[in-house]
């Protein structure tokens, strides 16, 4: 099936951006990679009136470190973040994540602004960025703003982005000493989208888990905090016992859709099993010093 018609327009600045979705507000919508946002329009699911890509837009590509973490911006490749030095040697999860998307043509089109201006429920980089406590610079006409990963992600596929504005860079934070982060997810095959995705960040002080953050993809509408395995975790030792007993609360308070290839039930039993893995993966960085 092909999409309905459509104007599109290729503009070469961020100026040009602004002013057509001045223009045509609600009726445009920006395409990044076109990963996802072509086959649901050859589906006819989605059908804009004006396609506004940002391929041609100068400045939105880059990867850079600063004192405190690293800036991604919104038009860099899942490929690029793969490969890239900076982004494995200071936050490992993101280059690792970014390996297991698609295929490597999807990974050569697709960005990391796309995915999470797409904000499917089920994707990868929102629940990283939502447990790395990451931050993402949107810009508009009257100038930018930061916005908190979770108070990013509104409702499925639909982000606090107003329709005038452009996420333009994603920020994270260093991985610092005695701290890690680690992405586990179920998925139907390689490259698959998450029936369950489990996100930790942990910082260590001495034997003791001083700073935690767990964050779940596939099991509601948005990428969500598990604040109940957290409070579980935080400021004891992480000993097996303490593992099985987080895993227990991680899916606390859910109550998951049930899918065509998870049931409700399935779903909420391998929040448990991706936890215990990300956990231990976890505890085996923090030990080697990796």
């Amino acid at each position: 099936m092909n999409p309905k018609s459509f104007e599109y327009f290729a503009p070469s600045s961020l100026t040009e951006v602004f002013c057509l979705l001045e223009e045509h507000r609600d009726e445009a919508k920006i395409i990044a990679g076109g990963q996802s946002l072509l086959p649901i329009m050859k589906m006819r699911l989605f059908s804009p009136r004006y396609l506004i890509d940002l391929r041609n837009v100068s400045g939105l590509s880059y990867i850079r470190e600063d004192e405190l973490g690293v800036r991604v911006g919104a038009m860099t490749t899942h490929r690029v973040i793969e490969a890239s030095p900076i982004v494995a040697h200071n936050c490992q999860v993101l280059s690792e994540a970014a390996r297991m998307i698609g295929d490597p043509l999807i990974r050569n089109r697709g960005t990391i602004g796309g995915s999470l201006c797409h904000a499917d429920p089920s994707a990868d980089y929102p629940t990283i960025i939502l447990a790395m406590d990451g931050r993402l610079v949107v810009s508009g006409k009257d100038g930018e703003r930061t916005v908190e990963a979770g108070q990013f992600f509104l409702d499925t596929f639909a982000t606090a982005l107003k329709p005038t504005e452009v996420l333009t860079e994603v920020w994270l934070p260093k991985m610092v000493a005695d701290s890690t982060a680690v992405y586990e997810r179920l998925s139907r095959g390689p490259g698959g989208f998450a029936l369950v995705g489990v996100a930790v960040f942990l910082r260590m002080k001495g034997q003791r888990c001083e700073a935690v953050r767990v964050a779940l993809s596939g099991v509601a509408p948005t990428p969500i905090r598990s604040k109940a395995a957290e409070d579980t975790l935080e400021g004891k030792p992480l000993s097996d016992e303490l593992i099985r007993t987080a895993c227990k609360h991680a899916a606390e308070g859910l109550n998951p859709p049930s899918v065509v290839h998870a049931s409700s039930e399935y779903q909420l039993a391998m929040v448990e099993v991706m936890m215990k893995r990300a956990l231990q993966r976890c505890r085996q960085r923090i030990e080697s010093g990796r």
